[in-house]
Order: structure tokens, then C-alpha cells, then sequence
């Protein structure tokens, strides 16, 4: 539930210095957090050209070109790079831009393999009453772990599938966009580059990376998706959250797209600023139109995976 947020605390997600593309090419390698067959792989060395690729394949400032929102790229990147470039931190309006573009494309595919849980999930609960398979029951006793609802019951109980099916769902992109940038400065904080901690997400794990103030650790992470994962989890599974939940079942249940802006108003327990907190995502939402990135769709493919230079 933790957050290392502070007032002063913004945006970015997906780069922190950005380089000069030597090359894109197809691989083959196997995904978890990696690059798969069909991937376009941009080897990223050094200086300003994300943006300048991003460009060069349509994907504009979408602040600026809305219309790019119903075909959003697929990107990632292999891991924040410790160091940081001046003529990048002096570079706010570009910092901003880029990080808007890939933070909402990691933002849908995450949203898009929960999508995907969920529809299984739906699929299931209206034939709990017929045999289920034992693939189908590993899985969802699997699930309902991972989501803190216990262990599945033979025979299946439906207001327990009720229960999870409240908690596997998407996040808004506004929302998800927004705390990203505020936890870790715009990616440009010790946490996110030192330690892939983009949602500032506090451990009691002694290998977490220790605050300079304090004895208090943050969860640290392999690379930005997995930071975003947990991210996600976390919000759908602790019980701090049940409220964000609730309001988002009923958006659900009224054919709504799920408000980033609205939904903001039961996370005041993800910092200690509380309101201040819900207060500051608004400002930040309504500042820049960010609700229409609840609005966002990703294209077809394929993945373009930045493999960054800074191990």
C-alpha cells in the first residue's frame, strides 16, 4: 500500500535519458519480461531519440494529436537507466511528452492481460454450476490467491467468484499514468532508477532499497513492467482499496468506461497526504485532459521493445 509520494513529485514512466537508435530488429526470444519472437528491438545507446522514433513511426505528442489515442503502439522498455542526462532533465516539455506515450501504452497492456483473466473468469462463473475442468479449477484457485481471496471451494461458490471478479479488472489509464509519475518524479527519483520502484511501494524485504532518511525500504523491481504489475495487484487485492473497487464494479454495471478522475477519490490511503494526495492526481488529470486516456486503445502490434544501453 505504500508510496514514497511528496507534493513536489510529478511524472514519467518509461525513459529517462533517451538515446540514439543503432538498430531495430526482429528476434527471437522468450517474453516474461523480455523481448518474444515478433518483437521490433530498438537497441538504445545514448542521447535524445526516442522521441525522434516514436515520430518517425506516427506516435506524435498526443497531447496535441488526440486522434493517435484509438491506435496507441505497444512499447516497453528493458529497465530505467541509473544515470541521467543533463540536456534530458533540463528538457521538461519533452520528458513529459515521451513519458505520456509510453507509460499509456504500458498502461494498456496491463490492462490488457487483467482484461483477459477477467473475460476467463466471467466465462467460468456462468457455468460454475457444471462440472468444471481440473485445468480450470487450478487456475482459478490460483487466481484467487494471487488476488487475496483465499482458496477455491468445491462445489464453486458464486459470491466468491463475485468477490474476485470486483478485484481482476482494469485500472484507468488516467489514474494509473498519474500516481506512476507522482511516486517516482517523473522516473527521475533514486527509487525508480536505482531500483525499477516507479509506484513507490514500501517492503519490510531487506533486500528492498533503504530511504536515505529513514530505515524504510522500497520494493525494488527488474523493470518498469513489473513495477507496473505489482502496482496493479496491489491496488486490486488490498483491502485499503475496497472502495475504489466497489465504485468501479458499479461503473461496470452501468456499461461506463472506468474513470480515472472519479476513481481517484478512494486512493487518499496510498499516501500520507491523504485528500492532498486525491487532490494533486485531479489537478493533474483535469490540467492535461488525461481522462480521455480512459478512452485510449492499443493498436494490433507488433511490440517494440527498447533495449537500453545502461545495465
Amino acid at each position: 500500500m505504500g508510496n514514497i509520494a511528496t507534493i513536489r513529485n510529478y511524472l514519467i514512466f518509461a525513459i529517462l535519458i533517451l538515446v540514439p537508435i543503432s538498430v531495430a530488429t526482429v528476434v527471437l526470444l522468450q517474453r516474461g519480461d523480455r523481448a518474444v519472437e515478433g518483437d521490433i528491438v530498438v537497441q538504445i545507446e545514448h542521447g535524445l531519440a526516442l522521441d525522434a522514433y516514436l515520430t518517425t513511426i506516427g506516435f506524435n505528442d498526443i497531447l496535441r494529436n488526440p486522434g493517435l489515442l484509438q491506435a496507441v503502439p505497444r512499447l516497453r522498455i528493458s529497465h530505467l537507466p541509473k544515470k541521467v542526462s543533463k540536456t534530458w532533465r533540463e528538457n521538461s516539455a519533452l520528458r513529459k511528452s515521451v513519458y505520456f506515450r509510453v507509460s499509456l501504452s504500458a498502461a494498456l497492456q496491463a490492462n490488457e492481460i487483467i482484461l483477459g483473466q477477467r473475460e476467463r473468469l466471467l466465462r467460468l462463473s456462468r457455468h460454475a454450476a457444471e462440472k468444471m475442468s481440473n485445468e480450470d479449477q487450478a487456475w482459478l484457485d490460483a487466481i484467487m490467491r494471487r488476488y487475496r481471496i483465499g482458496t477455491l471451494r468445491i462445489p464453486i461458490d458464486p459470491k466468491q467468484l463475485a468477490r474476485l471478479a470486483r478485484r481482476v479488472d482494469a485500472l484507468p489509464p488516467s489514474l494509473v499514468v498519474v500516481q506512476g509519475a507522482i511516486e517516482s518524479a517523473w522516473l527521475q527519483s533514486r527509487f525508480a532508477r536505482e531500483g525499477q520502484a516507479i509506484f513507490g511501494q514500501w517492503t519490510t524485504d531487506k533486500s528492498g532499497l533503504k530511504a536515505l532518511e529513514s530505515d524504510a525500504r522500497l520494493a525494488t523491481f527488474s523493470n518498469p513492467h513489473e513495477a507496473l504489475v505489482a502496482y496493479m495487484l496491489n491496488i486490486n487485492s488490498h483491502p485499503a482499496y475496497g472502495g475504489l473497487r466497489q465504485a468501479r464494479a458499479k461503473m461496470r454495471d452501468r456499461g461506463q468506461v472506468l474513470d480515472g478522475y472519479a476513481l481517484a477519490g478512494f486512493i487518499s490511503d496510498y499516501a500520507a497526504t491523504g485528500q492532498e494526495y486525491v487532490a494533486l492526481i485531479r489537478r493533474m488529470i483535469r490540467r492535461d485532459d488525461l481522462s480521455r486516456f480512459d478512452h485510449a486503445k492499443l493498436s494490433a502490434g507488433p511490440q517494440i521493445y527498447f533495449q537500453m544501453a545502461d545495465p
